[in-house]
């Protein structure tokens, strides 16, 4: 096992390396050694630890930081985390203790599709959980050699195109061979050497309670003690050299897109065919930029991005069909809001319904550091630091040398999710939710924590049980009301622009049910109504997403909307609108001579600001606002504070003749060593639409004159 090279897989999207934090056996109580070693099913103090920690410390010492050694049923680790905070976990085993199986599913088991590097299906904590295809499997074993003969015997049982396809398929080899037969290679998913597909089937469904004379057990996963929840796998990724075309040398675990597809048409074909697809778990992914220690690399092959016209379609499809994807958030340790979309993390980044993003917490109910978030885009938190799993061993007889890491990421947090999902779906009384409803579920039903209220779209760590009327599970009446679009609290727009308002409202896994939702703007004291009611404005009906335009007005520099309670601040939410033009000095601008960035001084506007000294030659600062409309436009500009700024900066604001059209220029003086850190009214101006042009100079100035930002107002 210490030949796999797992510290390389930071990349697939959801894995680094290291496990866990702390706990007791479940109520449920299992046999499998490592049991102690799983904080994310239950973060307790200990009360019993491996022979190598000192009995006055048990109580203290936190879980396996990395890999385990096994020895004759016996165990230590080199290292421990630090003790983790009670009770921030999933709450497993008050889940175990809920669950009631729906009826039929020994005869349709629920099915976990796993989109990654496939499963080492032989892994004996894996090997009874993993999907047995009824259109390939024959029941039989003629030759004794532990495989279904309907797994070997060279023909394609459900004519789908993979030949032997009884564990999943492979995409990363031809189906067809040169000839015009089927590949044996892709119906075969066996994990390869990055392991990270067989480390997800452990945290979702590794086999509990099963040590016995031969085998020491191992782990149990979310939905490791029900026999009827199985995981396929559709094996995509592996170590590739050519994911950072500006980093030679490197190669990380990543999935081309075109292998992406594949594996979710083999899916969406599955469930189309009559298996129970319940849940895909997609734990990799890939944003535009990538953060590589510290640094923004801008540029990832082409063959990996996944925000693609096709991939679109098929989030479109597979939310029509009924199938929720969960999806890692990444671990680039940044927002994946779209503001930016060089950071927009694929699929999670994509906006349909069925789409579950998830964020990845630590043993402490924090944000794990490798964690990217995002309080538009991100809808829920799962643990993701220090996660005890199944590694693939080779070979895997005897089977004493099955092993396990100490991993870290998102996609553990998604494989955490995935899990709940897939019980909620073999669950007697959320087994019909659909996958919106499954969405609000998760998001109104999960631990609140603090990390998460601006990193996330619940504010909250998910639970498969609680109490209180919380936890998946357990869910009664768990409210939950937030602003989801437009995504941001402070944004720009001018006079006769529409906004469209979306607010989530939800009790449980269903729409909250109240009538509409009440706006008020202020200074205008203006109200209008969000409604759920699928006309208009809405969508939708019933689904829980109140919906509404407004038109933003003329005649104030701002607006104010409050759109009611937000439940995960515990706040009303304001949404504040500023009804202008900004050029920052970081925007359309450009500049003759030395024009110095800094942020020495506050109360400069966005990132920074610049400045150039007093001596010749002349220096100039160029805004270039570009106004989609002729009219009239009230200027400002704004400076940081600064005693050493000029008494007499000058701007020049080229403007044009109402009547006329032609081109005019006003020039005047401000004092910046006044009034730092606000806007400052420099008079209203005809300006045609289009391009426009407003300097700053330092000619004749008495100081530093600072170039800032600049806002133009219509004035209606």
């Amino acid at each position: 096992m210490s030949s796999i090279p797992f510290r390389k897989l930071a990349a697939l999207g959801a894995i680094s390396f290291s496990v866990a934090v702390s706990q007791s056996l479940p109520a449920v109580e299992v046999n499998d050694l490592l049991s102690q070693e799983l904080w994310a099913l239950k973060n307790a103090p200990r009360t019993t630890a491996p022979d190598n920690v000192d009995p006055n410390q048990v109580a203290a010492t936190g879980t396996c930081a990395e890999r385990p050694d096994i020895n004759a049923g016996n165990y230590t680790c080199n290292t421990y985390t630090p003790a983790g905070v009670e009770d921030m976990d999933i709450n497993a085993e008050e889940g175990w203790d809920h669950f009631v199986p729906a009826t039929g599913l020994p005869l349709q088991p629920v099915v976990i599709a796993l989109i990654d590097t496939g499963i080492d299906y032989r892994h004996p904590d894996l090997k009874n959980k993993v999907w047995l295809n009824p259109g390939e499997a024959t029941g039989t074993d003629l030759d004794q050699n532990g495989v279904d003969d309907g797994c070997e015997d060279a023909i394609d049982g459900d004519n789908n195109g993979y030949l032997n396809d009884c564990h999943g398929a492979n995409m990363l080899v031809p189906r067809v061979n040169a000839d015009g037969s089927l590949n044996s290679e892709a119906g075969d998913p066996i994990d390869n050497a990055a392991g990270h597909g067989t480390n997800m089937a452990g945290v979702m469904a590794a086999e509990g309670n099963n040590a016995s004379a031969d085998y020491h057990g191992g782990i149990v996963g979310v939905v490791g003690l029900q026999p009827d929840i199985q995981v396929a796998t559709c094996k995509s990724a592996k170590i590739e050299p050519d994911v950072l075309p500006l980093v030679p040398g490197v190669s990380v675990p990543a999935a081309k897109e075109t292998a992406i597809r594949d594996c979710l048409w083999y899916f969406y074909n599955l469930k189309q065919a009559g298996v129970n697809i319940a849940v895909i778990n997609a734990s990799g992914g890939m944003s535009r930029f990538i953060n590589l220690y510290g640094i923004l690399f801008p540029t990832v092959g082409e063959a990996y991005l996944l925000d693609t016209p096709e991939m679109y379609l098929l989030a479109d499809l597979l939310e029509a069909a009924d199938i929720p994807v969960v999806a890692a958030a990444g671990n680039n340790s940044w927002s994946i809001d779209q503001k930016t979309h060089e950071r927009a993390y694929f699929p999670a980044s994509f906006e349909n319904n069925n789409i579950i993003a998830v964020g990845a917490t630590n043993n402490q109910g924090s944000l794990w550091s490798g964690s990217s978030y995002g309080r538009w885009s991100v809808d829920v938190l799962a643990p993701g630091e220090d996660i005890l799993s199944t590694a693939p061993t080779y070979p895997i007889f005897p089977q004493e040398n099955a092993d396990f890491v100490v991993t870290h990421g998102t996609s553990q947090a998604t494989a955490f999710v995935t899990g709940i999902i897939a019980m909620l779906k073999a669950n007697a009384d959320t087994q019909n939710l659909d996958a919106f409803a499954i969405k609000r579920l998760l998001m109104s039903s999960g631990k609140p924590v603090a990390a998460g209220q601006d990193k996330s779209v619940s504010g909250a760590l998910v639970r498969l049980a609680d109490t209180d009327g919380k936890g998946a599970l357990t869910c009664t009446n768990q409210l939950f009301t937030r602003r989801q679009s437009p995504k941001a609290d402070n944004l720009v727009a001018l006079p006769g622009e529409t906004l469209h308002l979306e607010v989530q409202s939800f009790n449980c896994a269903t729409a909250s049910g109240v009538g509409h939702i009440a706006v008020s703007v202020a200074p205008t004291g203006e109200t209008f109504n969000l409604y759920d009611d699928g006309l208009g404005d809405d969508a939708q009906a019933n689904d829980g997403i109140y919906s509404g335009d407004w038109t933003v007005p003329f005649g104030e520099f701002e607006y104010s909307l409050t759109t009611g309670w937000d439940s995960v601040k515990a706040d009303a939410d304001e949404l504040v609108v500023t009804a202008a033009i900004i050029v920052d000095n970081t925007d359309e601008t450009d500049w003759t001579g030395k024009w110095w960035p800094s942020i020495y001084r506050g109360g400069f506007y966005g990132s920074n600001y610049r400045y150039a000294s007093v001596n010749d030659p002349e220096k100039l600062f160029l805004w270039s606002p570009t106004v989609n409309e002729a009219n009239y436009y009230r200027v400002y500009a704004r400076w940081p504070d600064g005693p050493n700024f000029a008494t007499n900066a000058t701007y020049r604001i080229n403007h044009h003749d109402a009547v006329t059209g032609n081109q005019q220029m006003t020039s005047l003086q401000v004092d910046q060593t006044q009034n730092g850190g606000t806007w400052m009214d420099l008079g209203v101006y005809w300006f045609d639409a289009g391009t426009q042009s407003i300097e700053l100079t330092n000619l004749n100035a008495n100081g530093t004159v600072v170039a800032d930002a600049i806002l133009l107002v219509p004035d209606a």
